[in-house]
């Protein structure tokens, strides 16, 4: 398992994450941002334990404002 942060402040929804990895992240209409699926929403930072997944890694290093961070 991965933790994975999406931290909303510095995400402009560029929506690069939801192309590479449409499994954990979605377009969140409400806010105009994204959000984790089945992560949890503490203000303005998303969190969920995910499975392994290389296209975690990848949406890391492509979101070019930093806001994806993923811990073994």
């Amino acid at each position: 398992m991965k933790k994975v942060t999406l931290d909303l402040d510095k995400c402009v929804a560029c929506g690069m994450c939801v192309k590479v990895c449409p499994d954990v992240f979605e377009a969140d209409m409400s806010t105009l941002k994204v959000a984790l699926k089945g992560g949890t929403k503490n203000g303005k930072i998303w969190t969920a334990e995910i499975e392994a997944s290389d296209c975690l890694d990848k949406a890391a290093d492509m979101c070019m404002m930093n806001a994806i961070f993923v811990e073994e």
